[in-house]
């Protein structure tokens, strides 16, 4: 490589193309001609190398004949300002960090992070580029027996390592503005730094999460796990590569069931049937409202048009590539789905679909519970109450018993970390902990839990918790508040959306250490006891494995239980007081103690007196409405003798309980006032027949 002071006299503005071409050749850059966005299809893609093939090059520089053919003083290419760089071996091992900064915070917020970790927040001197879209591309040179990968990452953060391209400066690109090199980062300016160690590691991590081509054959993936994903679990990017395995497999297949080459129109029809399947498993990268999914990837190039292309193509090959390939071994699908090696090393040969008895049990993984008898580990629940019914108050009583390994009532808990998504209110979340934590007698820094302040993507977030959960040993239950501050749709109401959301919260399941994932939902319109179901409806209740629910069943007393659907034994109903408490650390900035609501199980005996002293002020309450049907809420209070300590009637109690009654049709609401039926009359045995 030439060393950038040889370029003292290259004058960027001035550059013709092929003078840029020689500076970069001359730094060890393989420079190859790329499309302009004018000589591509509207919405195609254009960042690519305008050759008919090109992977001859990726192994060095190209020879001086061939460079000069292309950029010599009557080359092909030599006044085309659109050009770009083969990455890996091809440019000496050098790759590109690319960051998309104009799509999100994401990947900005993910190289601060890497800075921030491992070298103290500075920047490494190296040459970086701003791109014509705004995004950023930072260069570096890999150790030669590192073998740098090229994988997308729903985040914004593309790696371009073996087999990768990059547009370089000045190309032009579609939004007119020039690709051009930051002030003194260039690499006619300094050279290329050499990427230190923790760098790699941050970028093998980043390919462990997302996927990538690791150095292996061209074309060989790593499995990715949830990298080129939206946030409703399609395929956004390797769609091409996902089309090709498709295809290839599908076809194979055929040939499997029947060796005899089918018609033309046969043809057509099993390529339609699994380009459907294509298309649900994929997501377009354009938005337009007035086109369908189809369109859209048509106009990508990605549509039914090049998949009929990889159809015919491999047709073709019927007798030749494709019998030889139907009469190898069918691979192991655990292979392609990235199983770990120690695992796929254990599968010699696929089980059969009928599987015998003994085959079948053998699958059976005994259940690990978080609590006794109720929560699994690995399994994703809803938490599904309307508001004020305890929802917040009953899962962070949860989080403190799974967090001290204390009995959660009654029932034996497996100790561990509790991580607590706190999206809704983390204001709330603070002074609701604190105040637990007084109630229950311990430390709030102390306990063994971990929080996310406010709103997240989660589909974008998720390498980085799963990469912080990894440094936890214990992650044992992961709390969601709530599901609805979390929801990345646009739709809530719309049931694909909630369905595909309880599918990516799933993937919160599959963070070190299997924790149970608990979410706390509201319920859908107009929800009654019988009908406490998550919003979202039958779609997120049949992703999910269970739906627990709160009713409040009596004043200050909501009951636990479930509805709909429970993988696992049933349990008996729990019940819990929601009682007032306070902090001396939670106050306002008066200084004014301010109350919160504490979760409190409560004991079977104590249930029983309570549930014969409610029905008594229920029963005493409907003989008042029953005797003056005019009485105000504070005169029923009065009458029933519900008043406080200062003599002063608890209306709250009254409304309360009248609501309950109500739910139960004991009640009717006419205006301001209540009214007893005739289901109440029967109950208490009134004897009045005017129902007027």
């Amino acid at each position: 490589m030439i060393c950038p002071s040889f370029f003292s006299d290259f004058d960027p503005d001035f550059a013709s193309p092929a003078e840029w071409a020689r500076m970069y050749r001359g730094c060890g850059l393989q420079v190859i001609p790329s499309y302009s966005p004018s000589e591509v299809a509207r919405g195609a893609s254009w960042k690519r190398p305008k050759l008919t093939e090109w992977s001859e090059f990726q192994g060095g520089l190209v020879p001086d004949a061939v460079f000069a053919r292309w950029y010599g003083p009557v080359g092909e290419h030599s006044a085309r300002d659109n050009m770009g760089m083969l990455t890996g071996h091809a440019s000496g091992n050098v790759f590109v960090i690319d960051l998309d900064l104009q799509k999100g915070p994401a990947a900005g917020e993910w190289w601060r992070g890497v800075l921030a970790v491992h070298n103290n927040g500075i920047e490494p001197e190296t040459c970086w580029q701003i791109t014509g879209g705004g995004g950023r591309q930072i260069l570096f040179r890999a150790r030669p027996d590192w073998h740098s990968p090229t994988i997308r990452t729903p985040i914004g953060v593309d790696i371009r390592g073996q087999g990768g391209f990059a547009v370089l400066p000045a190309s032009l690109h579609d939004s007119g503005q020039r690709y051009r090199w930051a002030s003194g980062s260039a690499p006619y300016e300094i050279e290329i730094a050499t990427a230190p160690e923790w760098l790699l590691g941050a970028i093998d991590a980043l390919v462990a999460q997302h996927g990538g081509d690791k150095g292996g054959p061209r074309g060989t993936p790593i499995a990715a796990s949830g990298g080129d994903y939206d946030a409703f679990g399609h395929q956004r990017d390797g769609r091409e590569w996902k089309m090709t395995r498709l295809t290839c497999g599908a076809v194979v297949d055929w040939y499997r069931e029947c060796p005899i080459k089918p018609g033309e129109t046969e043809q057509r029809a099993k390529a339609l049937q699994k380009y459907e399947v294509y298309e649900g498993l994929v997501v377009s990268r354009l938005r337009d409202p007035t086109k369908t999914k189809a369109e859209l990837l048509e106009q990508e190039g990605r549509g039914w048009t090049l998949f009929w292309q990889k159809w015919k193509v491999l047709m073709r090959q019927w007798e030749g590539k494709v019998a030889e390939k139907a009469r190898g071994p069918k691979p192991n699908a655990s292979r392609s789905q990235g199983l770990p090696e120690q695992r796929v090393a254990a599968i010699e040969v696929p089980l059969p679909l009928l599987l015998s008895a003994d085959q079948f049990v053998a699958g059976f993984s005994p259940p690990a519970y978080l609590i006794d008898g109720m929560l699994q580990r690995g399994y994703l629940y809803a938490l599904t109450a309307r508001t004020g019914h305890g929802k917040t108050a009953v899962s962070l009583y949860v989080a403190q018993c799974i967090a001290r390994g204390v009995p959660m009532h009654g029932r034996a808990v497996k100790a561990g970390t509790v991580l607590l998504l706190a999206g809704e209110n983390p204001d709330d979340i603070r002074a609701r902990f604190l105040v637990l934590a007084e109630a229950y007698g311990f430390k709030a820094e102390d306990l063994e839990m971990r929080f996310v302040p406010g709103v997240i993507d989660i589909a974008v977030k998720l390498p980085e918790i799963r990469a912080e959960a990894g440094k936890i040993s214990d992650l044992v239950l992961v709390i969601v508040d709530t599901g609805a501050a979390y929801f990345p749709g646009d739709e809530s109401n719309s049931n694909s959306q909630q369905g595909a959301y309880a599918r990516l919260l799933r993937q919160l399941t599959f963070l070190p250490g299997k924790p149970a994932v608990l979410v706390n939902c509201h319920p859908v319109k107009n929800a009654s006891r019988e009908n406490l179901l998550p919003m979202g409806g039958s779609a997120f209740l049949n992703e999910v494995d269970g739906n627990l629910t709160l009713w409040v069943t009596a004043e200050r007393q909501t009951t636990l239980h479930w509805q709909g659907k429970f993988r696992g034994p049933e349990f008996e109903p729990m019940t819990f007081e929601l009682v007032i408490s306070d902090s001396a650390r939670v106050v306002d900035v008066e200084g004014r103690l301010i109350p919160s609501v504490v979760a409190k199980p409560i004991s079977e005996l104590k249930l029983q007196l309570d549930e014969g002293k409610q029905e008594s002020d229920e029963n005493a309450l409907m003989r008042a409405i029953a005797t003056n049907r005019n009485s105000s809420i504070a005169n029923l209070a009065v009458a029933c003798k519900f008043v406080g300590a200062t003599g002063q009637p608890q209306k709250s109690k009254v409304y309360a309980m009248c609501s309950r009654l109500v739910e139960e049709k004991l009640l009717e609401r006419r205006g301001n006032k209540y009214r007893i039926t005739p289901k109440g009359k029967r109950e208490i045995g009134w004897k009045d027949s005017d129902d007027a």
